[in-house]
């Protein structure tokens, strides 16, 4: 009986397998397939779409390998399938596009509302849902033109760019997935990463856009407040650094800086209703713990934290008041006030139009700083 067994083994392990291959008779070869990973869309004059794509076109070398080339396309429409349909004829082979890196929306566009644009990635049922989006200061189309960095494809490096400014603090962890939860919330608006061109071939992220629900506000908040916005949303990444001009100067007559590093935060936001004004409060609690990494003013490097401390959290409560006057001027609710407000006074907030009663919130916010280690220094 053993013998029967091992001498049709062989037999049924083939068939097995000849099974399993046949399931892919459909397949298509990767080097037929122009992967488009950079998608980005501007506005028109005529009130249509540019949509400008940056596809791989992978080059067989035999043996195994491949060249790897960035493509650009670009076509105008009334929607994105009419764009799509007019890159799909200017570009060899089978086009992939629910693979992309990020999705660039020009800043004009962006203003209308980014969702009507964005629908279609929605729609689509392989769609990457990690993909980033960010908003051009500017020609979106230009973003995406810049030359390759090192060879790499230029998305690749954007995302990257992104994902290096998600682990500062710079920017949130956003995805096209995380974008539409908060979009189609009303008790909370969302934040994007902008993303502009610096030279000719040199792009940065260094601040963000408010939006009021899908609508870009053209309200943009600057590095260093961009970082404080998401602290104060009780946001932290890996790490959070700050630099922060001192109300004086140095003993050399120099402007006096503190750079430090966020390691660890506490945030405490609460909602308040006076019942007899309907007024709505809320107040905003931010506790920093930091590692001082520069620090020159004292010629014998010597640090008096406390007092430090003191100095830093009275320019911090200076900037967060502006962060959070802006907010108010965007009508752009980024820490969820409504969603609090929403769970613990639902009476109010279903006789309410949140986005007229926002701007009227009384917004306050305390911010305090404790540093933990001044490094080598005493």
């Amino acid at each position: 009986m053993k013998k029967t067994i091992k001498k049709w083994l062989p037999a049924v392990w083939i068939g097995l397998l000849s099974l399993s291959v046949s399931g892919c008779w459909d397949i298509h070869y990767l080097v037929n397939k122009k992967i488009v990973n950079g998608i980005s869309l501007d506005k028109q004059e005529n009130g249509q779409l540019r949509g400008t794509v940056k596809a791989i076109i992978l080059e067989s070398k035999g043996g195994g390998q491949f060249n790897v080339k960035d493509k650009v396309a670009q076509a105008t429409g009334g929607n994105l399938p009419e764009i799509g349909h007019k890159i799909d004829s200017m570009l060899p082979g089978t086009i992939e596009a629910n693979k992309a890196f990020v999705i660039i929306i020009g800043d004009e566009l962006a203003k209308q509302g980014i969702m009507p644009a964005l629908e279609f990635f929605y729609r689509l049922p392989k769609a990457y849902l990690n993909t980033k989006v960010l908003i051009a200061k500017g020609n979106a189309a230009e973003i995406l033109n810049v030359s390759l960095l090192e060879n790499n494809p230029i998305a690749f490096d954007i995302k990257q760019m992104v994902q290096g400014s998600e682990r500062t603090t710079l920017v949130p962890d956003q995805t096209l997935y995380s974008l539409w939860n908060q979009v189609s919330d009303p008790a909370e608006d969302t934040v994007l990463p902008m993303i502009r061109k610096i030279d000719h071939d040199t792009l940065v992220i260094d601040s963000t856009g408010l939006f009021n629900g899908d609508i870009f506000t053209g309200i943009t908040l600057s590095r260093e407040d961009s970082i404080l916005l998401l602290l104060m949303n009780g946001k932290l990444s890996k790490v959070a650094w700050l630099d922060i001009p001192l109300d004086r100067k140095s003993h050399s007559g120099k402007a006096d800086v503190v750079s430090f590093e966020v390691r660890k935060i506490k945030r405490k936001l609460e909602v308040s209703v006076n019942k007899d004004m309907q007024a709505i409060e809320s107040h905003i609690r931010v506790d920093l713990y930091s590692n001082i990494d520069s620090y020159t003013s004292s010629p014998d490097w010597e640090i008096d934290s406390k007092q430090l401390s003191k100095e830093l959290e009275t320019i911090l409560d200076k900037r967060a008041s502006k962060i959070t006057r802006q907010l108010l001027k965007a009508n752009c609710d980024a820490f969820g006030i409504g969603r609090k407000l929403k769970a613990s006074h639902t009476a109010l907030w279903n006789s309410i139009d949140w986005k007229s009663k926002y701007p009227e919130v009384k917004l306050t916010t305390e911010i305090h700083v404790h540093i933990t280690s001044t490094g080598a220094l005493k």
